[in-house]
Protein backbone atom coordinates (compact mmCIF):
# COMPACT_ATOMS: atom_id res chain seq x y z
CA UNK A 1 0.00 0.00 0.00
CA UNK A 2 1.20 3.31 -1.03
CA UNK A 3 2.24 5.51 1.92
CA UNK A 4 0.80 8.84 2.39
CA UNK A 5 3.01 11.66 3.78
CA UNK A 6 1.40 14.87 5.53
CA UNK A 7 2.75 17.81 3.46
CA UNK A 8 2.54 21.30 3.56
CA UNK A 9 0.21 22.74 1.15
CA UNK A 10 0.24 26.97 1.31
CA UNK A 11 -1.36 27.35 4.85
CA UNK A 12 -2.80 24.26 5.67
CA UNK A 13 -1.56 20.76 6.26
CA UNK A 14 -2.98 17.84 3.94
CA UNK A 15 -2.72 14.24 3.58
CA UNK A 16 -3.65 12.71 0.18
CA UNK A 17 -4.63 16.09 -1.15
CA UNK A 18 -7.30 16.90 1.85
CA UNK A 19 -6.69 19.25 4.38
CA UNK A 20 -6.28 17.88 7.94
CA UNK A 21 -5.99 19.35 11.49
CA UNK A 22 -4.10 18.36 14.64
CA UNK A 23 -4.97 18.01 18.12
CA UNK A 24 -3.32 16.47 20.84
CA UNK A 25 -0.92 16.38 23.53
CA UNK A 26 2.67 16.54 24.22
CA UNK A 27 3.89 13.56 26.02
CA UNK A 28 5.71 15.64 28.78
CA UNK A 29 8.77 14.84 31.07
CA UNK A 30 9.85 11.76 29.41
CA UNK A 31 12.69 11.47 27.47
CA UNK A 32 14.10 15.01 28.85
CA UNK A 33 13.49 15.16 32.92
CA UNK A 34 12.03 18.60 34.01
CA UNK A 35 12.05 19.04 37.97
CA UNK A 36 8.89 20.89 38.25
CA UNK A 37 6.94 18.11 36.44
CA UNK A 38 8.34 15.15 37.65
CA UNK A 39 8.66 17.01 41.53
CA UNK A 40 12.70 16.35 41.47
CA UNK A 41 15.01 19.42 41.80
CA UNK A 42 17.64 20.37 39.51
CA UNK A 43 18.29 19.70 35.34
CA UNK A 44 18.07 16.74 33.91
CA UNK A 45 21.33 15.79 33.64
CA UNK A 46 22.11 16.56 37.36
CA UNK A 47 19.16 14.52 38.42
CA UNK A 48 20.60 11.33 36.72
CA UNK A 49 24.42 12.17 37.42
CA UNK A 50 23.06 12.16 41.26
CA UNK A 51 21.45 8.84 40.99
CA UNK A 52 24.35 7.34 39.30
CA UNK A 53 27.07 8.64 42.05
CA UNK A 54 24.55 7.28 45.13
CA UNK A 55 23.83 3.88 43.00
CA UNK A 56 26.38 2.99 40.84
CA UNK A 57 25.74 3.03 36.82
CA UNK A 58 23.91 -0.27 36.78
CA UNK A 59 21.15 0.52 39.23
CA UNK A 60 20.53 4.02 37.44
CA UNK A 61 20.74 2.65 34.27
CA UNK A 62 17.89 0.65 35.42
CA UNK A 63 15.92 3.16 37.10
CA UNK A 64 15.73 5.35 33.75
CA UNK A 65 14.91 2.59 31.73
CA UNK A 66 12.31 1.53 33.90
CA UNK A 67 10.77 5.12 33.81
CA UNK A 68 10.92 5.65 30.12
CA UNK A 69 9.43 1.90 29.74
CA UNK A 70 6.54 2.78 32.43
CA UNK A 71 6.03 6.25 31.46
CA UNK A 72 4.63 5.60 27.84
CA UNK A 73 2.96 1.85 27.64
CA UNK A 74 0.30 -0.01 25.34
CA UNK A 75 -2.41 1.52 27.98
CA UNK A 76 -1.51 5.36 27.58
CA UNK A 77 -1.70 5.00 23.42
CA UNK A 78 -5.18 2.90 24.28
CA UNK A 79 -6.66 5.60 26.47
CA UNK A 80 -4.92 8.45 24.52
CA UNK A 81 -6.89 6.88 21.43
CA UNK A 82 -9.79 6.65 23.45
CA UNK A 83 -9.35 10.60 23.49
CA UNK A 84 -9.57 11.12 19.98
CA UNK A 85 -6.38 12.27 19.70
CA UNK A 86 -4.31 11.87 16.55
CA UNK A 87 -1.03 14.04 17.24
CA UNK A 88 1.75 13.56 20.38
CA UNK A 89 4.26 15.77 20.70
CA UNK A 90 7.45 14.79 22.16
CA UNK A 91 10.42 16.04 23.51
CA UNK A 92 13.51 13.97 23.84
CA UNK A 93 17.12 15.28 25.24
CA UNK A 94 20.31 15.43 22.54
CA UNK A 95 21.83 13.51 25.54
CA UNK A 96 19.72 10.92 24.49
CA UNK A 97 22.12 10.33 21.16
CA UNK A 98 24.77 12.24 22.17
CA UNK A 99 27.55 11.43 24.72
CA UNK A 100 29.56 14.76 25.37
CA UNK A 101 33.06 12.80 26.04
CA UNK A 102 32.88 10.69 22.93
CA UNK A 103 30.09 12.76 20.31
CA UNK A 104 31.75 11.20 17.51
CA UNK A 105 29.74 8.55 17.69
CA UNK A 106 25.24 8.35 18.52
CA UNK A 107 24.61 5.97 21.37
CA UNK A 108 22.08 3.51 20.79
CA UNK A 109 19.53 4.58 23.54
CA UNK A 110 18.28 7.22 21.21
CA UNK A 111 16.77 5.12 18.37
CA UNK A 112 15.80 2.56 20.32
CA UNK A 113 13.38 4.32 22.86
CA UNK A 114 12.22 6.62 19.95
CA UNK A 115 11.49 3.42 17.76
CA UNK A 116 9.54 2.02 20.73
CA UNK A 117 7.53 5.12 20.59
CA UNK A 118 7.49 4.86 16.95
CA UNK A 119 5.85 1.07 17.43
CA UNK A 120 2.64 2.68 19.35
CA UNK A 121 2.35 5.79 16.86
CA UNK A 122 1.79 3.38 13.90
CA UNK A 123 -0.17 1.07 16.20
CA UNK A 124 -2.68 3.40 17.04
CA UNK A 125 -2.51 5.42 13.74
CA UNK A 126 -1.65 8.57 15.73
CA UNK A 127 1.25 11.01 14.44
CA UNK A 128 3.84 11.41 16.14
CA UNK A 129 5.95 15.27 16.32
CA UNK A 130 9.36 14.78 17.27
CA UNK A 131 10.73 17.81 19.31
CA UNK A 132 14.44 18.69 20.03
CA UNK A 133 13.83 20.24 23.51
CA UNK A 134 17.76 20.68 24.69
CA UNK A 135 20.71 21.12 22.68
CA UNK A 136 24.35 21.58 23.78
CA UNK A 137 25.26 24.55 25.89
CA UNK A 138 21.78 24.94 25.84
CA UNK A 139 19.19 26.51 23.45
CA UNK A 140 17.70 29.00 26.29
CA UNK A 141 18.68 30.04 30.04
CA UNK A 142 16.14 27.59 31.52
CA UNK A 143 15.68 24.35 33.03
CA UNK A 144 13.68 22.49 30.50
CA UNK A 145 16.77 23.41 28.23
CA UNK A 146 18.92 20.69 30.57
CA UNK A 147 21.01 24.19 31.58
CA UNK A 148 23.15 24.05 33.92
CA UNK A 149 24.52 27.50 34.29
CA UNK A 150 21.91 29.91 32.70
CA UNK A 151 23.50 30.66 29.81
CA UNK A 152 22.49 29.55 26.66
CA UNK A 153 25.80 28.80 24.62
CA UNK A 154 24.09 26.88 21.86
CA UNK A 155 24.07 30.34 20.24
CA UNK A 156 27.86 30.77 21.21
CA UNK A 157 29.39 28.16 20.08
CA UNK A 158 29.23 27.07 15.84
CA UNK A 159 30.08 23.33 16.93
CA UNK A 160 27.09 22.97 19.29
CA UNK A 161 24.93 23.80 16.20
CA UNK A 162 27.10 21.80 13.80
CA UNK A 163 26.31 18.68 16.22
CA UNK A 164 22.22 19.26 16.19
CA UNK A 165 22.07 19.77 12.25
CA UNK A 166 24.13 16.30 11.43
CA UNK A 167 21.83 14.55 14.51
CA UNK A 168 18.68 15.45 12.89
CA UNK A 169 20.35 14.38 9.31
CA UNK A 170 21.11 10.72 11.40
CA UNK A 171 17.27 10.91 12.81
CA UNK A 172 15.85 11.85 9.31
CA UNK A 173 18.20 9.19 7.68
CA UNK A 174 16.08 6.34 10.07
CA UNK A 175 12.67 7.84 9.92
CA UNK A 176 12.38 8.90 6.44
CA UNK A 177 10.12 5.68 5.77
CA UNK A 178 7.27 6.42 8.51
CA UNK A 179 4.02 7.33 7.39
CA UNK A 180 3.01 8.50 10.86
CA UNK A 181 5.91 10.36 11.59
CA UNK A 182 4.69 13.90 10.77
CA UNK A 183 7.68 16.03 11.14
CA UNK A 184 10.55 17.30 12.92
CA UNK A 185 10.29 20.09 15.83
CA UNK A 186 13.86 21.57 15.63
CA UNK A 187 14.56 23.19 18.17
CA UNK A 188 12.70 23.61 21.35
CA UNK A 189 11.92 27.60 22.60
CA UNK A 190 15.08 29.31 21.59
CA UNK A 191 15.75 32.23 23.79
CA UNK A 192 18.64 34.70 24.43
CA UNK A 193 20.37 34.43 20.81
CA UNK A 194 23.50 36.33 20.66
CA UNK A 195 23.02 37.59 16.66
CA UNK A 196 20.00 38.03 14.76
CA UNK A 197 20.86 35.83 11.87
CA UNK A 198 22.16 32.89 13.51
CA UNK A 199 18.95 31.32 14.08
CA UNK A 200 18.10 31.58 10.51
CA UNK A 201 20.95 29.96 9.63
CA UNK A 202 20.58 27.13 12.09
CA UNK A 203 17.44 26.26 10.64
CA UNK A 204 19.06 26.09 6.95
CA UNK A 205 22.05 24.00 7.94
CA UNK A 206 19.61 22.13 10.06
CA UNK A 207 16.48 21.79 7.09
CA UNK A 208 19.73 20.72 4.49
CA UNK A 209 20.82 17.44 6.33
CA UNK A 210 17.34 16.76 6.74
CA UNK A 211 16.27 16.76 2.85
CA UNK A 212 19.73 14.77 2.45
CA UNK A 213 17.74 11.82 2.86
CA UNK A 214 14.07 12.67 3.69
CA UNK A 215 11.55 14.69 1.52
CA UNK A 216 8.74 13.33 2.86
CA UNK A 217 8.08 14.82 6.26
CA UNK A 218 7.75 18.58 7.75
CA UNK A 219 10.39 20.46 9.32
CA UNK A 220 8.56 22.55 11.99
CA UNK A 221 10.43 25.69 13.03
CA UNK A 222 9.54 27.55 16.26
CA UNK A 223 10.53 31.46 16.91
CA UNK A 224 12.68 33.15 19.42
CA UNK A 225 11.77 34.32 23.04
CA UNK A 226 10.56 30.51 23.70
CA UNK A 227 8.99 29.87 20.36
CA UNK A 228 6.45 33.32 20.70
CA UNK A 229 8.69 36.14 18.31
CA UNK A 230 9.63 35.56 14.50
CA UNK A 231 10.59 38.60 13.41
CA UNK A 232 14.14 36.64 13.50
CA UNK A 233 13.00 34.11 10.88
CA UNK A 234 13.48 36.09 7.39
CA UNK A 235 12.84 33.38 4.43
CA UNK A 236 11.76 29.75 4.63
CA UNK A 237 12.78 28.32 1.40
CA UNK A 238 11.55 24.72 1.68
CA UNK A 239 8.58 23.76 0.88
CA UNK A 240 7.55 21.47 3.38
CA UNK A 241 8.11 23.66 6.36
CA UNK A 242 5.65 25.30 8.77
CA UNK A 243 5.90 27.06 12.08
CA UNK A 244 5.32 25.81 15.44
CA UNK A 245 4.15 28.52 18.45
CA UNK A 246 3.66 28.20 22.26
CA UNK A 247 1.19 29.80 23.96
CA UNK A 248 1.45 30.44 27.92
CA UNK A 249 -0.61 33.92 28.57
CA UNK A 250 -0.69 33.13 32.36
CA UNK A 251 2.89 32.45 32.22
CA UNK A 252 3.61 36.23 30.87
CA UNK A 253 0.67 38.02 32.90
CA UNK A 254 -0.34 35.81 36.11
CA UNK A 255 -3.35 37.58 37.28
CA UNK A 256 -4.91 36.13 33.71
CA UNK A 257 -4.68 32.93 35.97
CA UNK A 258 -6.65 34.39 38.62
CA UNK A 259 -10.43 32.62 39.46
CA UNK A 260 -11.32 36.24 40.08
CA UNK A 261 -10.62 37.96 36.98
CA UNK A 262 -12.75 39.12 34.81
CA UNK A 263 -13.82 35.98 32.23
CA UNK A 264 -14.86 37.94 29.27
CA UNK A 265 -11.81 40.76 29.46
CA UNK A 266 -9.21 37.39 30.02
CA UNK A 267 -10.97 35.99 26.95
CA UNK A 268 -10.53 39.48 25.13
CA UNK A 269 -7.18 39.00 26.42
CA UNK A 270 -6.33 35.59 25.54
CA UNK A 271 -7.50 36.77 21.76
CA UNK A 272 -5.33 39.31 21.27
CA UNK A 273 -2.33 37.96 22.34
CA UNK A 274 -3.00 34.26 20.31
CA UNK A 275 -4.15 37.02 17.36
CA UNK A 276 -0.13 38.55 17.78
CA UNK A 277 1.38 35.36 17.46
CA UNK A 278 -0.86 33.82 14.77
CA UNK A 279 -0.57 36.18 12.41
CA UNK A 280 2.85 34.21 11.50
CA UNK A 281 0.53 32.01 9.40
CA UNK A 282 -0.39 34.60 7.08
CA UNK A 283 2.78 36.71 6.86
CA UNK A 284 4.89 33.58 6.17
CA UNK A 285 1.63 31.54 4.07
CA UNK A 286 2.53 29.08 6.09
CA UNK A 287 0.89 26.39 8.51
CA UNK A 288 0.79 26.81 11.83
CA UNK A 289 0.64 24.32 14.86
CA UNK A 290 0.81 25.36 18.75
CA UNK A 291 3.34 23.09 20.04
CA UNK A 292 2.58 24.15 23.74
CA UNK A 293 -0.10 25.00 25.77
CA UNK A 294 -1.53 24.12 28.92
CA UNK A 295 -1.84 25.68 32.76
CA UNK A 296 -1.13 24.34 36.26
CA UNK A 297 -3.64 22.34 37.82
CA UNK A 298 -5.23 22.78 41.14
CA UNK A 299 -6.82 19.67 42.30
CA UNK A 300 -9.19 21.71 44.89
CA UNK A 301 -10.08 23.82 42.10
CA UNK A 302 -9.71 22.02 38.62
CA UNK A 303 -13.10 23.70 37.34
CA UNK A 304 -10.71 26.90 37.29
CA UNK A 305 -8.49 25.08 34.92
CA UNK A 306 -10.60 23.44 32.70
CA UNK A 307 -12.58 26.85 32.05
CA UNK A 308 -8.89 27.94 30.73
CA UNK A 309 -8.45 25.01 28.62
CA UNK A 310 -11.61 25.61 27.01
CA UNK A 311 -11.20 28.91 26.40
CA UNK A 312 -8.10 28.51 24.74
CA UNK A 313 -9.27 25.47 22.72
CA UNK A 314 -11.72 27.01 21.82
CA UNK A 315 -10.14 29.97 19.97
CA UNK A 316 -7.73 27.44 18.47
CA UNK A 317 -10.71 25.38 16.99
CA UNK A 318 -12.45 28.64 15.82
CA UNK A 319 -8.61 29.98 14.12
CA UNK A 320 -8.48 26.09 12.48
CA UNK A 321 -5.00 26.08 14.39
CA UNK A 322 -3.70 22.97 15.06
CA UNK A 323 -2.20 22.09 18.57
CA UNK A 324 -0.97 19.82 21.22
CA UNK A 325 -1.59 20.80 24.67
CA UNK A 326 1.37 20.33 27.58
CA UNK A 327 0.67 17.56 29.03
CA UNK A 328 -0.43 14.51 28.73
CA UNK A 329 1.58 13.17 32.08
CA UNK A 330 3.32 14.63 34.95
CA UNK A 331 3.43 14.08 38.94
CA UNK A 332 0.12 16.22 39.55
CA UNK A 333 1.35 19.81 38.05
CA UNK A 334 0.08 20.30 34.62
CA UNK A 335 -0.82 16.78 33.41
CA UNK A 336 -4.04 15.02 32.68
CA UNK A 337 -2.46 12.06 33.72
CA UNK A 338 -0.78 11.40 37.25
CA UNK A 339 1.32 9.20 39.53
CA UNK A 340 -1.90 8.63 42.48
CA UNK A 341 -1.09 10.38 45.94
CA UNK A 342 -0.65 7.01 47.73
CA UNK A 343 2.67 6.35 45.46
CA UNK A 344 5.96 5.24 45.79
CA UNK A 345 6.30 8.27 43.49
CA UNK A 346 4.29 10.88 44.84
CA UNK A 347 5.51 10.04 48.19
CA UNK A 348 9.18 10.61 47.35
CA UNK A 349 7.97 14.08 45.87
CA UNK A 350 6.40 14.98 49.06
CA UNK A 351 9.32 14.53 50.99
CA UNK A 352 11.27 16.84 48.30
CA UNK A 353 8.40 19.35 48.32
CA UNK A 354 9.10 20.28 52.16
CA UNK A 355 11.94 22.00 51.23
CA UNK A 356 12.17 22.79 47.08
CA UNK A 357 9.67 23.32 44.61
CA UNK A 358 9.61 25.01 41.30
CA UNK A 359 8.09 28.64 42.57
CA UNK A 360 10.13 28.45 45.91
CA UNK A 361 13.50 27.87 43.50
CA UNK A 362 12.32 30.70 40.95
CA UNK A 363 11.58 33.19 44.52
CA UNK A 364 15.07 32.73 46.12
CA UNK A 365 16.69 33.38 42.79
CA UNK A 366 14.85 36.91 42.07
CA UNK A 367 15.40 37.38 46.19
CA UNK A 368 19.12 36.83 45.38
CA UNK A 369 18.86 39.13 42.64
CA UNK A 370 17.20 42.09 44.35
CA UNK A 371 20.13 41.60 47.66
CA UNK A 372 22.75 42.21 44.69
CA UNK A 373 20.43 45.39 43.15
CA UNK A 374 20.28 46.70 46.75
CA UNK A 375 24.37 47.48 46.77
CA UNK A 376 24.73 50.93 45.69
CA UNK A 377 27.12 50.49 42.45
CA UNK A 378 24.38 48.00 41.11
CA UNK A 379 21.50 50.05 41.64
CA UNK A 380 20.86 51.43 38.35
CA UNK A 381 20.97 47.32 37.43
CA UNK A 382 17.43 47.36 34.68
CA UNK A 383 14.48 45.02 35.58
CA UNK A 384 15.42 43.21 31.83
CA UNK A 385 19.55 42.41 33.49
CA UNK A 386 17.79 41.03 36.74
CA UNK A 387 15.67 38.98 34.33
CA UNK A 388 18.83 37.61 32.21
CA UNK A 389 20.60 37.28 35.29
CA UNK A 390 18.47 35.52 37.42
CA UNK A 391 19.07 32.04 35.55
CA UNK A 392 22.46 32.20 36.46
CA UNK A 393 21.68 32.45 39.81
CA UNK A 394 19.28 29.07 39.51
CA UNK A 395 22.52 27.55 38.17
CA UNK A 396 23.99 28.13 41.26
CA UNK A 397 21.01 26.80 43.30
CA UNK A 398 20.75 23.56 41.37
CA UNK A 399 23.98 22.47 43.17
CA UNK A 400 23.09 23.48 46.30
CA UNK A 401 19.78 21.80 45.78
CA UNK A 402 21.74 18.20 44.67
CA UNK A 403 23.59 18.58 47.62
CA UNK A 404 21.04 19.57 50.21
CA UNK A 405 18.10 18.40 49.09
CA UNK A 406 17.89 15.66 46.73
CA UNK A 407 20.82 13.54 47.20
CA UNK A 408 21.05 12.90 50.89
CA UNK A 409 16.85 11.88 50.28
CA UNK A 410 17.62 9.39 47.84
CA UNK A 411 20.56 8.15 50.05
CA UNK A 412 17.34 7.20 52.29
CA UNK A 413 16.46 4.80 49.97
CA UNK A 414 17.87 1.02 48.59
CA UNK A 415 18.88 0.03 45.72
CA UNK A 416 15.67 -1.93 45.64
CA UNK A 417 13.21 0.49 46.20
CA UNK A 418 14.38 3.37 43.91
CA UNK A 419 14.21 0.68 41.23
CA UNK A 420 10.41 0.88 41.96
CA UNK A 421 9.68 4.21 42.16
CA UNK A 422 9.08 5.23 38.23
CA UNK A 423 6.83 2.32 38.01
CA UNK A 424 4.23 5.11 39.76
CA UNK A 425 4.06 5.85 36.06
CA UNK A 426 2.74 3.21 34.80
CA UNK A 427 -0.79 3.38 33.59
CA UNK A 428 -2.55 0.95 35.64
CA UNK A 429 -0.99 2.73 38.75
CA UNK A 430 -2.17 6.18 37.86
CA UNK A 431 -5.15 8.20 38.07
CA UNK A 432 -6.54 10.52 35.61
CA UNK A 433 -8.70 13.89 35.43
CA UNK A 434 -12.34 12.35 33.93
CA UNK A 435 -13.55 15.84 33.57
CA UNK A 436 -9.92 17.17 31.55
CA UNK A 437 -10.63 13.68 29.44
CA UNK A 438 -13.96 14.72 28.71
CA UNK A 439 -12.83 18.34 27.65
CA UNK A 440 -10.38 16.80 25.31
CA UNK A 441 -12.67 14.77 23.67
CA UNK A 442 -14.88 17.40 22.86
CA UNK A 443 -12.25 19.61 21.42
CA UNK A 444 -10.36 17.42 19.44
CA UNK A 445 -13.88 15.76 17.97
CA UNK A 446 -15.92 19.20 17.59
Amino acid sequence: MKKEFVKVNSMEFTKAGKPILFRGMGIGSWLNMEHFMLGIPTPDNQIRKTVKEVFGKETADGFFDCFIRSFISDSDFAFLKKCGVNILRVPFNYRLFIDDQNPSEYKKEGLLYLDYLMDFCENYQIYLLLDLHTAPGGQNPDWHSDNNTGIPEFWHYKVFRDQIAALWGYIAEHYKGKEYLLGYDVLNEPYLIDAPDVLTEFYLEVTESIRKSDPNHIIFLEGDHFAMQFDCIHEIKDENTALTFHYYPTVWEPKLFEDTYDKAARCRKFQKILDQIAGIREKFHRPILCGEAGYDIDKNNLPHTLELLDETLTMFNEAEISWTLWCYKDAQFMGMVYPKDESSWMQFVEKIHQNWTHYKEMGQANELMERIKAWPEFEKATDELCYFMQFRQRGILYRFQTECILKPLIKEYTSEEILELPKSFLFSNCGYYEEYAKLLKEKVLP
